[in-house]
């Protein structure tokens, strides 16, 4: 994910209003600093620290880093501790010592001082600081305290930004908090959403890459999916499914449904893809399926007509084509009176691969009414009918039955497509 770049150094000190604090003496009328604050400055510290201000003011750091030690020595309270901190990180910035400006930004924290509306500010610094030197540990503590402070980061034009959530999710990834990290994506994503505006694509993409690194399968699929439901491309659908199927190792009647929802979505891409599915097609006894997904993809171009690999499997499954559509009348009938739905279940398959969509979807009923069956397969496959039959309500419904097992998260994805406006064939 990209995160605004740090903004250290002038930024940081322009970004906290900090233009030196007043060191004249505290008078009733005596007009606030930022958020309301009025420091209590003792007459030591303002003694010491009125000649290290002279020297900043005139862009003198040198002789405003000899003047330090005094200035420190006055320095008793927490609100000149604090105003000290401030002399200290213009005269960091001035020299470009990042060291100094972290170490500034920690004291003025430290002081316990300051306008109560700069603490989230400090804090946010505190995490970048901490994160840009990779003590991770540092900066999820002092990000979350930022945010849990309200602090709202905005970039140059004064917009809001996530750079806070963001920061913080990049913090739990590189210390192996992935769970969490995963989490702060989240709120940046809802509260890109609450303001209106849509999260970029690579908020997703990254949560799903943690999540597959971290083999937290359930979220992959929560990651890939919402990717899906803001950026509905094909190619966005292809990467969903395969990091998906990749990650689950599905066996072969399960594999096959997913293959199925990549080729409704569009998601089928080149020769291994189609060659890969018609393959599977005929492996689990569905030649009419592998022969039609065989054919697809030549009448799309979607690889080379010549290929000697995918004319192979094409010419193998035609050749069972006839026998098959001979056999399903018999099936069919066999089906209805078997004691079981299997039959039911295995003639319905075989019409899904057809393409008679509500002759398989009438089956699929029965196989989930006689029972022996996984009901979660049929209802997926009832679902995956009634989709391509154009009842998208039915299907959804059918959908929701499918609660167990590692077709649950893909009855998700199935029902994502209906809801993108899934069309029937």
């Amino acid at each position: 994910m990209k995160v605004s770049k740090l903004a250290l150094g002038l930024a940081l000190v322009a970004g906290l209003g900090i233009a030196g604090p007043s060191l004249a003496k505290e008078k009733p009328a005596a007009a606030a600093q930022a958020g309301g604050w009025s420091p209590q400055l003792g007459k030591n510290f303002r003694n010491a620290a009125a000649p290290l201000q002279k020297a900043i003011q005139a862009k003198d750091y040198a002789t405003a880093q000899s003047l330090l030690p005094a200035a420190e020595a006055a320095a008793q309270a927490p609100d000149e501790k604090f105003v000290l901190g401030q002399f200290k990180l213009q005269i960091a910035t001035g020299a470009n010592d990042q060291a100094g400006q972290q170490k500034a930004v920690d004291e003025m924290i430290a002081s316990g001082a300051g306008p109560a509306d700069m603490k989230g500010q400090l804090l946010f610094y505190q995490g970048q600081f901490a994160y840009k030197a990779n003590n991770y540990p540092v900066a999820i503590q002092a990000l979350s305290a930022a945010k849990q402070a309200g602090y709202a980061p905005k970039d140059a034009n004064g917009a809001p930004t996530q750079d806070l959530n963001l920061l913080l999710a990049e913090s739990y990834f590189k210390a192996n908090q992935v769970p969490q990290g995963l989490a702060a994506v989240d709120s940046a994503i809802q509260a890109e959403k609450a303001a209106g505006r849509k999260p970029p694509q690579e908020w997703y993409g990254r949560a799903a890459s943690m999540a597959y690194k971290a083999k937290l399968m359930p979220e992959v699929a929560k990651w890939t999916r919402a990717q899906v439901v803001d950026y509905p491309t094909a190619e966005n659908w292809r990467s969903a499914l395969v990091i998906y199927g990749d990650a689950n190792h599905f066996d072969d009647q399960t594999q096959l449904d997913l293959m199925r929802l990549q080729r409704f979505a569009g998601a089928l891409s080149g020769e291994r893809d189609y060659y890969e599915y018609a393959l599977l097609a005929d492996k689990v006894g569905l030649p009419g399926e592998a022969k039609g997904v065989v054919d697809e993809g030549k009448t799309k171009g979607a690889y080379n007509a010549s290929s000697k690999a995918i004319n192979e499997i094409g010419a193998a499954v035609g050749a069972k084509v006839a026998g098959d559509k001979a056999s399903l009348a018999a099936a069919e009938k066999n089906a209805a009176s078997a004691a079981t739905g299997r039959a039911a279940l295995g003639t319905a398959d075989a019409y899904f691969g057809y393409g008679d969509y509500a002759k398989a979807a009438t089956l699929y009923k029965l196989a989930i009414q006689k029972g022996g069956v996984d009901a979660n397969t049929a209802n997926l496959r009832l679902g995956m009918a009634l989709a391509k039959a154009g009842q998208a309500a039915e299907a959804k419904q059918a959908f929701a039955q499918v609660t167990s097992g590692p077709r649950a998260e893909l009855a998700k994805f199935w029902t994502l497509w209906v809801d993108q406006g899934a069309k029937a064939s």
